[in-house]
């Protein structure tokens, strides 16, 4: 979970959203399966919300802006890419 101050004189969602992308390369590079997931947001927004704040310790004036899942991969090479084709740029001018 990424969460931010909600009262941040600029909008936090990019500034989280690419640190969960940091969050997910990191654990790609260990070896650990990562995915990002939205659902998990909406449970902030169930009646259950505070709870499960208190739970993650998330402090107050803080939202979560985005979550990821992380494990164990069953499978070691998943879609392995074809060869990159050589010399094959487009410019544009």
């Amino acid at each position: 979970m990424v969460s931010g101050n909600e009262h941040a004189p600029v909008p936090l969602e990019a500034d989280c959203a690419a640190a969960t992308q940091n969050l997910l390369l990191a654990a790609e590079s260990i070896g650990l399966g990562s995915c990002w997931i939205f659902f998990v947001l909406l449970a902030f927004y169930s009646s259950e919300g505070s709870e499960l704040r208190k739970q993650l310790k998330i402090p107050e004036g803080y939202r979560p802006y985005c979550s990821a899942v992380l494990g164990y991969k069953k499978a070691t090479v998943v879609n392995v890419p074809d060869r990159r084709k050589p010399n094959l740029i487009t410019y544009i001018r």
